[in-house]
């Protein structure tokens, strides 16, 4: 009888072992820096050797690729690392209202807060906040007692899977926060490192031995910090747009494997994974712990979401659908490939997204601002060649310093703005402006880029957009600026076009001749910031990018003049960047 009770409690003892010492699987899906591109969008991309035009993602869409997976898997955690507000009309117009309401059709388990939620301050963050179902982490930010935002937002959280505790940390990018958006002096910012290394420690604390750290922090801090700070499992990131995984095969820039591992101080695995921008990839990560909570592998796929419509360009460089056999021949060589899947849109959720569309369109055209006066675009100084021929401009187009001046006031560190003048488009017309007349002068998809440069290299980008104008005969080269004046003399050899370069100190408000030497914070947009257009020193310096829409910058400033009461208008001479243009023509 002893010998049988022995048997019975050496089983039941051995299952109760073995039970807990099997290895613990958690799904992880993800996504990040949404930017309120809530709607499906046009991306070209290479089939098989064929450049195409397809619909990407999109919550409804994305929504369905997620549900899926949830549905499919067990100890699942959907995570979202930040920015999910700031870059289409449907913030502009709405200020976060859809954003929550796209949020709240999928359960997140956690989000962290980005640099970009606090761009319309304190007030506007806390609508957002209160309008959303999702628990919200970062654990370097408090607000004092005294703000609106007070204790809206949790330092961590701890996620309970059959006795298996996940903890989550939230991290939001400090200098991004604090000195590029618009945070109150009651929102107050600790070292990102430090902090994690705080909560990372009373984690272990309380027996929590699986780390996720969820941060709006970039992929080479994320790199640097899982080097650095032991017993993080998991890095799930945002705020550096990163594509992660194989996506060469489609024409993508992408050579940053998914997930990145690093080894900790401790000699254990950090998986680091990031699902690039904007509502089109959405991460999918299946770690494997050890009873001990130490991660024994990692594996996943980043997945582009893609609607089943494909369009190429025919004889007469017009895109048109495929026919059904390269049709059949895409969809073929899409089943091949585990990170590029044909997703059908959420019907209940487009049907949410739809209403705001229509009000959207009629938002467009309501009048957020006025011009004192018509005020004209051109690209080159001299005379006026459209329809308002004939009207000299010896200071050239009148509407870029203007732009580049909504572009300074937006960049809090910018010290000046160099901007092209083929990135803006139109006149502005005497009277009331409307949010679409600024997307139609501003019409490219563009972002505001922030990069440290020498007075030299001021000077060079100058002279190389000038020789872009004479070589390439291109006259969107034109250099035009707010915060920097200068001379032009065309007749000059390639270094001397451009002299007396004076710019704009921000303290005294008056211009002083710029120093070769010093490093100036210069703000212009992506596509000069890559060297587009001759801007070639812009590509040789690293900058960062605000991930400020463009136009969207210049309807903030339309809004706020007129919510001063004034109307735009022509700068002054003085506040003009051309002091004097020879063009060399006689």
């Amino acid at each position: 009888m002893l010998k049988k009770l022995y048997i019975v409690i050496l089983i039941v003892t051995t299952f109760f072992l073995s039970a807990n010492s099997k290895d613990f699987t958690l799904n992880i899906i993800h996504m990040n820096d949404i930017h309120s591109h809530l709607d499906e969008e046009t991306m070209s991309l290479t089939f098989d050797g064929k450049k195409l035009h397809t619909k990407v993602g999109g919550y409804p869409r994305v929504a369905t690729l997620i549900k899926e997976k949830i549905k499919k898997y067990k100890n699942t955690l959907l995570l979202n690392a930040g920015d999910a507000l700031q870059g289409t009309l449907y913030y502009t117009i709405f200020k976060g209202d859809i954003d929550a309401k796209m949020m709240n059709t999928l359960p997140w388990d956690a989000f962290v807060l980005g640099n970009h939620e606090f761009d319309d301050g304190d007030i506007n963050l806390n609508n957002f906040i209160s309008k959303i179902k999702v628990p919200i982490i970062a654990a370097n930010v408090y607000a004092d007692k005294n703000d609106i935002l007070f204790n809206k937002w949790k330092s961590y959280i701890i996620k309970d899977f059959d006795s298996k505790k996940v903890g989550i940390i939230g991290i939001d990018t400090l200098n991004a926060t604090k000195y590029s958006s618009n945070p109150s002096k009651n929102i107050k910012f600790e070292d990102e490192v430090k902090t994690v290394k705080k909560y990372v420690k009373k984690l272990k604390s309380i027996g929590v031995n699986k780390i996720i750290l969820l941060d709006h922090y970039g992929y080479v801090n994320d790199i640097k910090l899982a080097s650095e700070v032991k017993d993080i499992d998991v890095i799930v990131g945002g705020h550096s747009h990163t594509l992660m995984g194989d996506f060469g095969f489609l024409g993508l820039k992408s050579n940053i494997p998914y997930p990145k591992i690093i080894v900790s101080p401790k000699g254990d695995k950090t998986c680091i994974v990031q699902a690039y921008a904007y509502g089109k990839v959405v991460g999918d990560l299946k770690v494997v712990f050890d009873k001990s909570g130490k991660v024994l592998t990692c594996k996943g796929t980043p997945i582009l979401a893609l609607s089943d419509n494909f369009k190429i360009k025919n004889s007469n460089s017009h895109y048109v659908e495929v026919d059904e056999a390269l049709k059949e021949k895409i969809k073929k060589f899409i089943n091949k490939n585990d990170n590029i899947k044909i997703i059908k849109k959420d019907v209940s959720i487009q049907a949410i997204l739809d209403k705001y569309k229509k009000t959207l369109d009629k938002k467009e055209t309501q009048i957020i601002g006025y011009a004192m006066q018509t005020i004209y675009n051109i690209r080159i100084p001299g005379e006026h060649y459209g329809i308002d021929k004939g009207i000299n401009l010896p200071q050239g187009s009148e509407v870029v310093p203007i732009v580049a001046k909504s572009f300074y006031e937006r960049v809090k560190n910018s010290d000046a703005v160099i901007l092209n003048a083929g990135a803006v488009r139109t006149n502005i017309k005497k009277g009331g402006i409307s949010i679409k007349d600024a997307y139609t002068l501003l019409p490219f998809s563009n972002t505001l880029y922030s990069i440290p440069l020498s007075g030299v290299n001021v000077h060079q980008i100058i002279e190389d957009a000038l020789d872009s104008v004479i070589v390439r005969n291109s006259s969107g080269s034109f250099p035009y600026a707010y915060g920097l004046r200068y001379d032009i003399d065309m007749l000059k050899i390639k270094g001397k076009r451009v002299q007396n370069i004076e710019i704009l100190d921000k303290q005294s408000y008056k211009f002083q001749k710029i120093k070769k030497d010093k490093i100036y914070n210069i703000t212009t947009i992506s596509y000069l910031a890559s060297g587009k257009d001759g801007y070639d020193t812009f590509a040789g310096v690293k900058g960062k990018d605000t991930y400020f829409d463009y136009a969207n910058s210049f309807v903030v400033y339309i809004e706020k003049i007129n919510n001063q009461g004034k109307k735009i208008k022509k700068l002054s001479y003085n506040n003009g960047c051309i002091k004097s243009y020879c063009s060399g023509l006689i």
